[in-house]
């Protein structure tokens, strides 16, 4: 699935899986800096940081000063950026579609919810789930 969605992902202009990833999360997510959200997402600050620079060259996204702390900054997403985020989120969900033709309806459904269980019930994973 993961090489799927990084296919999905180029073919709509971004590196790969872990572009749209950011992109989702600030689409779903509540406006944050760039540490809370490396902190999210499980991301080093210097990659995160390079990703955005990144996404913000391709005009995906913005970065505003933080009111609270000038030193920070807080990326949030265009209009163009949320549209490629909707993209790969609709050619995602036809390549799930394809991947798991396989199985029943019963089976995708456990399926999810155990990998949900994975994502977000481990000690120590402060994490509130996937943004996939």
């Amino acid at each position: 699935m993961r090489t799927t969605l990084d296919d999905v992902a180029r073919r709509h202009g971004l590196v790969g899986a872990r572009d749209w990833l950011v992109l989702c999360a600030l689409a779903t997510g509540p406006r944050q800096t760039q540490l809370s959200l490396a902190h999210a997402l499980g991301l080093d600050k210097t990659t995160l940081t390079s990703l955005l620079d990144r996404l913000e060259n391709r005009g995906l996204i913005t970065r505003c000063l933080d009111t609270h702390d000038r030193r920070a900054r807080i990326p949030v997403l265009t209009d163009a950026g949320r549209s490629v985020q909707s993209e790969v989120a609709a050619a995602r969900d036809q390549a799930e579609v394809h991947v798991l033709c396989g199985f029943t309806a019963a089976e995708r459904e456990l399926l999810r919810s155990l990998l949900t269980r994975l994502a977000t019930e481990q000690p120590g994973n402060s994490a509130h789930g996937s943004c996939i």
